[in-house]
């Protein structure tokens, strides 16, 4: 075998994988696998690697890294916290039958709002969680039937 054979597979793998990546938007978590293969390209070019050993880096450093990239990423999206659901409570201004529209104030400011609850009718004074907005019509819902 050529002397660069190992590191060259390694880069064409590598190459390959990111033209997959690069050519279908669905595919994630390619791009580890990629990096792996590069890592391997270069470290078999440095030094003769037992094929064995090469081939449990490649995947040490794609499932590492596939679970590290997973955890990042989840601690990275937002969750619904006290802060946020304070942002968008309203306060129930006149009673709103169940699936019915009635009036609520939001951010200081009074708004037509309709209740996405069709069992519980709300009464003047109640906290309600916006859900959506359209235009100047707010989606409420109340904060019990979340529970």
């Amino acid at each position: 075998m050529l002397p660069f054979g190992v590191p060259l597979a390694w880069l064409l793998l590598a190459g390959l994988l990111l033209a997959i990546e690069l050519s279908q938007p669905s595919f994630d978590g390619l791009m580890v696998a990629v990096l792996g293969g590069l890592i391997l390209s270069v470290l078999t070019a440095l030094a003769p690697v037992p094929i064995w050993l090469q081939f449990s880096l490649f995947l040490l450093i794609t499932v590492t890294g596939t679970v590290w990239l997973s955890r990042w990423s989840s601690g990275r999206t937002p969750s619904p916290s006290r802060h946020r659901l304070k942002g968008d409570m309203a306060e129930v201004l006149g009673s709103i039958s169940p699936g019915g529209e009635g009036r609520v104030r939001w951010h200081g400011q009074s708004w037509a709002a309709s209740s996405l609850d069709l069992e519980r009718p709300l009464a003047p004074g109640d906290q309600v969680l916006v859900m959506g907005r359209e235009g100047t019509h707010l989606q409420i819902l109340p904060i019990t039937a979340l529970h």
